[in-house]
């Protein structure tokens, strides 16, 4: 047994031997001198060599993993082989105190025992070992004494900071606080997000503008301003969809579908420029749609909106057919009489929308009522449960002319793919 060295507190010994499978290695054992058995002593780890390969068992005292293999270097000409700094010498595990506990008591991989690191081969998982390769152990150990240097210099920051507040005669400058961006960047996840409070998102908008503006060049400044357009359609239409989503699950009153659709109706079709409040024009009409859009081209859209779980047909069980119910054939009727109204009246109600229109700074519209259309946005498809069911009203919303049936889940579905397209092209 021979005395590799000795601190305060352990004396280290190593033992030259054969295994029982041939392989030379060299046992090392730890003696704490504070046990007054001299006999009593801990095999930690144990050095193999042979022709290929270089070594080392060491012994972990993990509630999972009870082995660290490590692959060592064996440097030319030079007999010592020592353990890469990142291992305790004396058997304690890591040398990092963040990366012992964590492989020791917070490991959570059940089925693995055994870690190995691997000067060639990749990271990866074989079975019960879990393989780290030198290099992206060597990133990880970058990183946490990255994190560790930074908390440091944040305390120390911290604390000049607050003398500075509490007392403006001691001369330290006040410094602003995490100005590493490694740091910065690994802290940008999902879990911050929940943390942030409205004026620290405001703050972090106000950021991004203050970075936009450090570029010169139009192009990146274009893509960059692109991008957070995208990423405010993202945040605005993700919130339209929950908001709608809620409306189908509660099916509430005419008149809050009517406000939802105000606000957001161009999401639904982009070909719609402008809402008419058709009840400040003198058309004569004493019961107005619900809403009246302009298109890119002046053509003008009637929309009547009922509820969502208005029911959509009725059975005719002498003849095993279906019809249309009561409530679509009352609104099909409402629609109508608008749609003839507009029609004998097109000039005189063209010309009221263009004269209430105008103002000091802007023309008035210049609709054009030709074949005008009514789009009832009614029901929900859940009720066609039954092939017969889709097919018959599939033939009655396509046997009128100028009338259009949207079901309120079919608008659902535009709002999702329009998100899904976005996202893709964000991507």
């Amino acid at each position: 047994m021979n005395e590799v060295y000795q601190n305060k507190r352990f004396v280290l010994y190593s033992k030259e031997s054969v295994n029982d499978k041939g392989k030379e290695e060299v046992l090392f054992y730890r003696k704490d001198l504070e046990d007054e058995d001299v006999d009593n002593l801990t095999h930690i780890y144990s050095i193999l060599t042979n022709e290929e390969e270089c070594y080392c068992e060491y012994y972990f005292e993990g509630d999972i993993i009870r082995l660290i293999r490590i692959e060592l270097f064996e440097e030319e000409g030079d007999d010592s082989i020592e353990l890469p700094k990142f291992i305790s010498d004396l058997g304690f595990g890591f040398t990092n105190p963040n990366v012992n506990r964590f492989f020791k008591y917070k490991f959570p991989l059940y089925e693995i025992d055994t870690l190995i690191i691997s000067v060639e081969t990749e990271s990866s998982k074989i079975d019960n070992q879990l393989i780290i390769n030198y290099a992206d152990l060597d990133v990880l150990l970058a990183n946490l004494n990255q994190e560790k240097r930074a908390h440091s210099d944040t305390n120390k920051i911290l604390l000049k900071n607050f003398l500075v507040e509490i007392c403006p005669d001691v001369k330290f400058d006040y410094t602003e606080t995490n100005n590493n961006k490694d740091l910065i960047f690994r802290n940008l996840n999902d879990k911050l997000i929940s943390n942030l409070t409205v004026e620290e998102v405001e703050r972090l908008g106000d950021f991004y503008v203050k970075a936009i503006a450090k570029f010169k060049r139009k192009d990146v400044v274009d893509k960059l301003n692109t991008g957070l357009l995208k990423n405010a359609q993202l945040i605005t239409l993700k919130d339209i969809i929950r908001q709608y989503e809620k409306h189908l699950t509660n099916d509430p009153l005419e008149s809050v579908w009517q406000s939802f659709f105000d606000k957001y109706i161009t999401l639904f079709d982009s070909r719609y420029v402008n809402k008419i409040d058709f009840k400040n024009i003198a058309t004569g009409i004493t019961k107005y749609p619900d809403l009246v859009l302009m298109d890119i081209y002046g053509y003008l859209d009637f929309y009547e909106l009922k509820r969502c779980e208005t029911k959509l047909l009725s059975e005719d069980k002498s003849h095993k057919t279906f019809y249309l119910s009561t409530d679509v054939s009352k609104v099909i009727a409402q629609v109508s009489d608008y749609l003839q109204k507009v029609r004998d009246n097109a000039v005189t109600y063209a010309k009221s929308i263009e004269e209430e229109s105008e103002n000091d700074t802007i023309s008035g519209l210049d609709v054009k009522i030709i074949n005008p259309r009514a789009i009832i946005v009614i029901g929900h498809s859940k009720e066609l449960n039954t092939k017969k069911k889709r097919n018959s009203f599939k033939s009655l919303r396509e046997g009128f002319k100028d009338i259009e049936f949207v079901l309120y889940d079919e608008l659902l579905e535009r709002l999702k793919n329009l998100l899904k397209i976005i996202e893709e092209d964000k991507n």
